[in-house]
């Protein structure tokens, strides 16, 4: 009888123990994502050169000019400075150390401007060339380096623009060499050219995004308004008014393209 009643004990202890724990669920605790900030607006400008209808191939031989010349272009450049953005509620962005070379011939055409305060902005401004405060402050550094052979010395400071090719002129039977090198910041025969453009399509600057201008330089426009200049007319001109009669013509070589937002 007691070896009954210890099997039947034993059963019970065996029954007990193979019982299976209670499921223990652990509760789901919801992840918040974190979001990266998202950068301030910015624009990017591109310029890209136009010759004769065409963009612009360095050593191309095709190119005419209003004069009658003939041209190459091996090297172009020219500073772009002083961006100022214009929003539709009248406030004006203005580019902290806006100081930009182009160099076409280098494949350097484009910067972007960066930390625009939101909203539509309707025009831009920029000047070609360097202002007189920059010409007059001695050593500097990036575009304004004297190491990028865009200036000349302390007294006459910057070239804004520079165009160098072989051109044959209308009249002669050889080519020769040709350097168009402006400069001047001050004066009768300055030639820093403020630009303005009104946009059709409104630059829309929003938190996180980039925007883009592109802009045409059009060689042709160097050599026909508001004067029909040949190359020769640029080269056999005194220094400054041969530079003035240049910049009054490149003045309007750069018209917008488009935008997009």
């Amino acid at each position: 009888m007691r070896i009954l009643q210890n099997l039947i004990l034993f059963s019970l202890v065996v029954f007990a123990s193979c019982k299976k724990d209670p499921k223990v669920e652990t509760p789901v605790v919801p992840v918040t994502p974190i979001e990266t900030p998202k950068t301030n607006p910015s624009l990017a400008f591109s310029f890209n050169a136009i010759a004769n209808n065409s963009p612009l191939v360095i050593a191309n031989k095709g190119y005419v000019n209003e004069g009658g010349d003939h041209f190459t272009v091996a090297l172009f450049n020219y500073y772009i400075t002083n961006v100022r953005l214009k929003r539709d509620d009248g406030f004006e962005f203005v580019e902290p150390e806006s100081y930009h070379l182009i160099r076409h011939s280098d494949g350097k055409t484009s910067f972007t401007v960066s930390n625009l305060p939101e909203g539509n902005y309707t025009s831009v401004d920029f000047l070609i060339g360097v202002d007189a405060a920059r010409n007059t402050s001695g050593a500097q550094t990036g575009d304004l380096d004297v190491n990028n052979y865009m200036f000349w010395d302390w007294d006459q400071g910057y070239i804004f623009f520079k165009l160098e090719g072989n051109y044959l002129a209308k009249n002669k039977t050889t080519d020769a060499f040709y350097a168009i090198h402006v400069a001047g910041f001050e004066g009768k025969y300055g030639a820093i050219k403020p630009c303005t453009y009104n946009l059709n399509t409104p630059i829309i600057a929003t938190k996180g995004d980039t925007s883009k201008i592109y802009f045409n330089t059009v060689v042709d426009e160097i050599f026909k308004n508001p004067k029909t200049i040949a190359i020769d007319d640029y080269l056999v001109s005194p220094g400054d008014a041969g530079m003035k009669m240049m910049a009054d013509n490149y003045a309007d070589m750069i018209v917008v393209d488009k935008v997009e937002n």
